[in-house]
């Protein structure tokens, strides 16, 4: 499959602050899971406009396509995972192809995100 560029990782800004622990944790429990994915953080946490009870809300996007019971499934290990580390998290993942095929969409989520998402 030929790499698809999605959005421009040189603009959208790389998450470092406070929470780097976190975004570490996250990024190794999701490259064990899902190898080579890239992860945005979207919502509150990427706006810096979060309090202390709110949760991790993030897309991983693939390279391939996963069909929809296994991303239930990958999407239930990776919250469970997370959870045990006191980390609340809303997962969303596409593929690449996904996102191309929904990014323009009014309205639709992976235009949200991908408009205030931050790389992970």
């Amino acid at each position: 499959m030929r790499n698809l560029i999605i959005f421009d990782l040189d603009k959208t800004c790389l998450m470092t602050n406070d929470n780097s622990n976190t975004f570490s944790i996250i990024r190794e429990i999701v490259s064990r899971i899902l190898p080579n994915s890239k992860i945005l953080l979207f919502g509150s946490r990427a706006r810096k406009d979060y309090s202390d009870d709110s949760d991790y809300d993030f897309l991983i996007i693939t390279r391939e396509t996963i069909d929809i019971r296994k991303k239930r499934t990958l999407k239930s290990v990776l919250r469970k995972e997370l959870a045990q580390l006191k980390i609340p998290a809303d997962i969303l993942i596409q593929s690449e192809e996904e996102i191309i095929s929904k990014k323009e969409i009014t309205g639709h989520i992976l235009r949200h995100v991908l408009r205030e998402g931050v790389a992970l």
